[in-house]
């Protein structure tokens, strides 16, 4: 009984707790793998590792055991009866996905885009559909801008699993043009992270109360209708070449037209941060932060910029880590840890591993390009420096997944005219 016990909890919890401490695990698991890649870099004791097959267990983990699996957990946890079990259906759905983030992560580390790897991101289409299914039911009939956000974030869901059937289409046609099956990759990429934006906004949304938070609710309607109608049309610029014919010039005039979206987001989190205090006012404003850098990037990428990126690679892959550790991930660790009821104070050496890491990679790309005249010594200096942030980013993790890291409960402040909330963690 107890073994069997054991294996409920580790693979089909009763509670979203439960998921929320799988999909914690799944982010230690990606960001220790990710440390090691970037040791990999600096040190030859590494050499066995297998660099192209760790890096794609890494980034898959991190998008869909980490993000994917916490996303849809917080959402049906808030959108279930108060203090529930989870719906039979909804545990199903989240034990897929926990599942196939597990699959995908043996897979890819042991074969990258192998059969193996292959057969079961084909196999995943499927669960984050039937997730997503889940969820809108659960939306119906509920009004209000968090729902917005969280049926946008599906749409986004929905357009990302079309680009992986686009690519499979490609393959299965014998189509021998590089250039589409890289569009149809990246697309699905691309539209997956809309689905993590979007998604974060809403949850951010709906646990303001909890959070002592208050959002100006003008701004995030003018943002969501911005969001959703242009962010997808900027997938082009994510490859080598996507910025030049017709395809690319509507590429850049959304991602430029997205300023202004970007502008109301870094704002409201600004905004927002002033209505509470402690920790989470920091840690608010490190979020707002990472979108105002994120924002930044992506107009220089319609400013000509993105065909340089995707060359060299390293301000592609500082992006993404801008996106997925900084905004989603600072982001989407408030409302977690929250609802697990641990202290976010770690978060800040999180930033700051985050920061140095980005640094570090910035000055990685500089000396891949011989900027400043030092070349192979700017070059070196990167790598260590972004192994250096990688640790930070590791030991933020595991300071809040362990014991230590459980706090006190007290009452936090919640918006003008909502009832207090239940407390459940100190972010004080």
């Amino acid at each position: 009984m107890a073994v069997r016990a054991l294996l409920r909890s580790l693979f089909s919890p009763a509670e979203p707790r439960g998921y929320l401490r799988l999909a914690l695990g799944y982010y230690l698991l990606a960001t220790s793998l990710g440390l090691l890649l970037r040791l990999a870099f600096v040190s030859p004791l590494l050499a066995w590792l297998p660099f192209g097959n760790a890096l794609h267990a890494h980034s898959h983990t991190l998008y869909f055991g980490w993000v994917g699996l916490a996303l849809f957990a917080l959402a049906f946890e808030r959108l279930g009866a108060p203090g529930a079990p989870l719906a039979r259906a909804d545990r199903a759905a989240l034990t897929l996905i926990h599942l196939v983030s597990l699959a995908t992560f043996v897979a890819f580390l042991h074969s990258g885009y192998g059969r193996p790897g292959v057969i079961v991101s084909a196999s995943s289409l499927f669960v984050w559909l039937y997730a997503a299914a889940r969820l809108a039911l659960r939306l119906r009939g509920r009004t209000g801008v968090a729902y917005g956000f969280l049926r946008g974030a599906l749409a986004y869901l929905v357009l990302a699993m079309l680009g992986a059937v686009g690519r499979v289409v490609l393959l299965a046609a014998h189509v021998k043009d590089a250039h589409l099956g890289q569009l149809a990759v990246f697309a699905f990429l691309h539209c997956f992270a809309g689905f993590f934006v979007l998604g974060l906004m809403g949850l951010l949304v709906l646990h303001a109360a909890e959070l002592g938070v208050r959002f100006e609710e003008a701004p995030l309607r003018r943002l969501l209708r911005w969001k959703v109608l242009l962010a997808w049309l900027t997938f082009p610029l994510g490859v080598p070449g996507g910025s030049s014919g017709a395809l690319g010039w509507a590429a850049r005039a959304a991602a430029l037209a997205l300023a202004y979206p970007g502008f109301l987001w870094v704002r409201t989190l600004w905004r927002a941060s002033r209505s509470t205090q402690g920790s989470l006012r920091g840690l608010l404003r490190w979020v707002a932060l990472w979108a105002l850098l994120e924002g930044g990037m992506e107009a220089a990428g319609a400013l000509g910029l993105s065909e340089w990126a995707t060359r060299l690679h390293h301000p592609a892959i500082l992006y993404l880590h801008v996106l997925l550790l900084g905004v989603v991930t600072g982001g989407l660790l408030l409302p977690l840890l929250l609802q697990l009821g641990r202290r976010p104070g770690a978060l800040h050496l999180h930033h700051a591993g985050l920061a140095l890491m980005a640094a570090g990679l910035a000055l990685t790309g500089a000396g891949m390009q011989g900027l400043l005249g030092f070349g192979t010594q700017l070059l070196r200096a990167g790598l260590v420096l972004a192994a250096a942030g990688g640790a930070g980013v590791v030991l933020a993790g595991f300071a809040l997944a362990l014991p230590w890291a459980r706090g006190r409960a007290v009452a936090v402040s919640p918006p003008e005219g909502q009832e207090p909330p239940s407390p459940r963690a100190e972010f004080a």
